[in-house]
């Protein structure tokens, strides 16, 4: 089978690899969507993601959908069987685990972050009761987007978003539009976006965005401001990549607001004015991946609140590997979440 290797920052190649058979509690799937999310983009261009240096070749992804080809002893899961991928694998026994913060594992493996193997191959081994059922309804493209729903949700519930709250939600890639229409389903009253790249806020707008603002044309916190008569939206949402959205969005957060942070800055440090968080005694809350989401992200997608299969902007075959990396890199011809299709060529 082929797998997409990253060797080093904007070098991916694709190269045979042998296949394996699954052992008690695996599963071997045919991969049939990969999304790119912005993580793989640092890992990418920078060989690191949050101070994680990939020190081999490795392969990236983690935004995952499976048809199951054979499962091993002990797994529930039947061939021909459609999942959704969670790729997180706690060890259930640390502090974290033991206390239901699985996402928050001390000894966490995660796929695709070096120095565990991701999706980006024809086919894989994983352990089966991170495999989730997904039903008909749900495309291989949308069971794959149900991770970064996951993300989405989970910072969503920790921003606690109540009916006729004002949301501002900075960066609209595929997480930040999916936390907007959360946040349009919430019951939020306004909800303002903020990007630099029009395609991006008018997709913004299409999930339930009230007031979009070109960064690069306006003053984001002053809009914010305006809109609000100087009092500030009642939680403000970081979900682009620069360190400089996290101060803005202190500025623009109401006395005893909430800001939640689901961006990972390129730099690996935030900054703020600490007075400003300090006089509005702001509640400022780092989120981590996703938190027992899946039941709740399939419900979403089957019941028609959101749509997955309109962040796949563009679709690549796996030998495209890099093509799609770069123009997700340089966001390119509209780009909001490009998806690789390991198994294009068969037909699945």
């Amino acid at each position: 089978m082929k797998a997409a290797f990253f060797y080093a920052p904007r070098d991916i190649r694709v190269a045979d690899v042998p296949d394996a058979e699954p052992g008690p509690g695996q599963a071997l799937l045919d991969v049939t969507a990969v999304g790119i999310c912005g993580s793989d983009l640092h890992t990418y261009l920078y060989g690191d993601v949050g101070g994680v240096k990939a020190k081999e070749p490795i392969t990236l992804g983690h935004e995952a959908a499976g048809i199951v080809v054979a499962a091993g002893p002990g797994s529930d899961l039947r061939p021909g069987q459609r999942v959704a991928i969670d790729p997180a694998t706690p060890c259930g026994v640390c502090e974290r685990c033991q206390e239901g913060d699985p996402h928050l594992c001390l000894n966490l493996a995660f796929m695709g972050l070096y120095p565990y193997q991701g999706a980006l191959r024809e086919r894989m081994i994983y352990p089966a009761h991170l495999c989730v059922p997904v039903p008909d309804s749900i495309t291989d493209i949308g069971a794959a987007m149900l991770e970064p729903l996951g993300v989405a949700l989970h910072a969503s519930r920790l921003a606690q978003i109540q009916i006729g709250e004002d949301v501002a939600v900075l960066g609209c890639g595929a997480i930040g539009l999916l936390i907007i229409r959360l946040a349009r389903l919430a019951g939020a009253r306004r909800i303002f976006a903020a990007d630099r790249y029009p395609w991006r806020l008018n997709q913004a707008a299409a999930y339930g965005a009230d007031e979009v603002i070109n960064i690069d044309e306006a003053d984001v916190i002053a809009e914010v401001m305006r809109a609000t008569d100087k009092r500030g939206v009642d939680v403000a949402i970081e979900a682009a990549w620069a360190a400089e959205t996290t101060g803005q969005c202190v500025e623009m957060a109401r006395h005893g607001g909430r800001v939640i942070i689901v961006g990972i800055p390129v730099e690996d440090f935030l900054t703020f004015r600490a007075s400003a968080a300090r006089r509005k005694e702001l509640l400022i809350r780092p989120s981590r991946r996703m938190k027992h989401t899946y039941p709740a992200a399939i419900a979403l997608a089957t019941g028609g609140q959101v749509d997955l299969d309109g962040l796949a902007s563009h679709q690549y075959a796996l030998e495209q590997t890099r093509q799609a990396f770069e123009t997700a890199a340089l966001y390119e011809d509209g780009v909001v979440r490009a998806i690789i299709l390991p198994n294009a060529h068969r037909g699945s």
